[in-house]
């Protein structure tokens, strides 16, 4: 006599599969998985079958294939495996693309986390700009190439992350020494603020050969572009008050050198 085939109410059944009842209602109502045996009181029963597509619809889906594409694949016994195949090539790459998305965020994550154990003063304007940079990189490094000498974007964006961290970590002390200047009433033409601002262009240009074609160049891509779309493009690191700070000294800074050059 052949053993009877184990059936299970949905409660059961999700117990035993490790999936929720709400999940496999929802399973229910897309078409995905519907049991064909019911109980004497009309509850729908889950057996070996329902196992083996619930098995088949976890497994495409861990491969990120999305619950309608799944249902379009197993509706057709006959077109379903060639219509895999053909696809796998692309979800190769989505998963790849996916990959490099998540190899980006917790490369991000290490850094800002390099930054806060280094006790800097990370705020939420320096967050956005920080993280904002990471993402988008591909984007800036595309606007960059367009609007400045190819050497110029080649030599900024083949820096190494280790000289990536020591600029983030330069700029964030100066940031401070910014921000404890503000704070103290500090002069535009005083001393330490000319010191400030030498010491972040230094570090802004560091790694150009011609410093002078670099400002040359983005004064160009400044006066072609909206100042609204070049902050839409590269988040301001500085708030309204610190960049006003600067920008002060830099005028403070080229009043002095006209005077010492009688221009």
């Amino acid at each position: 006599m052949l053993k009877q085939e184990p059936l299970y109410t949905i409660s059961e059944f999700g117990q035993k599969a490790r999936i929720t009842v709400r999940t496999l209602r929802f399973y229910e109502e897309l078409g995905l998985l519907i049991p064909s045996q019911k109980n004497s009181a009309g509850h729908r029963l889950y057996g070996l079958e329902e196992l083996t597509k619930l098995q088949l619809i976890q497994s495409l889906k861990f491969i990120g294939y999305s619950l309608q594409e799944i249902k379009n694949l197993l509706e057709d016994d006959v077109e379903g495996l060639p219509q895999l195949e053909k696809s796998l090539a692309w979800q190769h790459q989505l998963l790849t693309e996916k990959r490099n998305e998540l190899n980006r965020a917790i490369e991000a994550v290490e850094r800002i986390q390099t930054l806060m154990l280094e006790g800097k003063p990370i705020t939420w304007t320096i967050l956005r700009s920080l993280l904002y940079q990471m993402e988008h990189e591909k984007e800036q490094e595309e606007w960059i190439k367009e609007n400045f000498p190819e050497d110029i974007a080649n030599r900024f964006f083949s820096l190494s992350p280790e000289q990536r961290q020591q600029i983030e970590l330069e700029m964030l002390d100066l940031l401070s020494t910014i921000k404890e200047l503000i704070k103290s009433g500090a002069s535009p033409q005083s001393p330490e603020a000319f010191d400030v601002l030498t010491k972040l262009t230094e570090m802004l240009t560091r790694h150009i050969e011609d410093p002078e074609e670099f400002a040359e160049q983005l004064e160009k891509a400044q006066q072609s572009m909206e100042i609204e779309e070049l902050d839409f493009k590269f988040p301001n690191f500085f708030t309204e008050e610190e960049e006003a700070f600067l920008t002060a000294i830099g005028e403070a800074m080229e009043e002095m050198y006209k005077e010492e050059n009688n221009l």
